[in-house]
């Protein structure tokens, strides 16, 4: 009866919810250098839930626009944050945390691959408030279409790379038009705007991704 009362006694760890990620361990009350339930002191580790949204996972601010980033910024919190649960630190302290590091790190991972790229941002962003952007979501802008027709045929004809580097220089001009017009439409609160502009980049950017490729371009968009 004894083990079975210790059995039942023996703590858990404290799965966090949607209420707020900690700023001060749980177990020793020391100021965690990330958001996430990782003591570097006593080495308390917890894991997190699915409710907590990418900007929370990295501390980086989500208002006034959650398009608009600091990349810099972006990218140190994403460092800080991995360092804090390095499956290489916690697996000295046992399986279950480093299980749990393992979990967390493949959380920041994908937190910061999403928020890094303005596409996959959007289309996060969109996906949160339902507007998910799909696969059968086509361009509706005619000319655009056009001129994605001309880019990808231009594209397959190039000889050369500087006629490579030509494409891609007008490709990137719309590139950074869109995504003035996406983050406008984020600032609005204006999905159905911000969701065409998504549908749009998501086309420019296979545009850019072939020509890195050149001279075998994958089009896939």
């Amino acid at each position: 009866m004894s083990f079975l009362r210790a059995i039942t006694r023996a703590p858990r760890p404290r799965l966090y919810s949607s209420t707020a990620l900690p700023s001060v361990c749980p177990v020793c009350h020391t100021p965690l250098p990330t958001r996430l339930p990782a003591c570097p002191k006593c080495f308390h580790i917890s894991p997190i839930d699915s409710s907590h949204n990418f900007y929370e996972i990295l501390n980086v601010p989500s208002r006034p626009n959650p398009f608009v980033l600091n990349l810099p910024s972006l990218k140190a919190s994403f460092r800080q944050a991995q360092r804090s649960v390095h499956p290489d630190v916690w697996a000295v302290h046992g399986q279950d945390k480093a299980d749990i590091a393992r979990n967390l790190s493949s959380k920041v991972n994908s937190a910061y691959n999403t928020l890094l790229s303005p596409l996959s941002r959007i289309q996060y962003i969109l996906k949160q408030r339902g507007f998910a952007v799909g696969e059968t979501d086509q361009l509706e802008d005619p000319e655009l279409i056009e001129e994605i027709m001309e880019a990808r045929e231009a594209l397959e004809e190039a000889e050369a790379q500087s006629d490579v580097d030509v494409i891609r220089e007008d490709n990137s001009k719309r590139i950074s038009a869109t995504i003035q017009d996406i983050e406008a439409a984020v600032a609005s609160e204006d999905w159905e705007t911000a969701k065409r502009g998504a549908v749009r980049l998501k086309y420019l950017q296979g545009i850019d991704d072939a020509a890195h490729a050149w001279p075998d371009p994958p089009f896939d968009h």
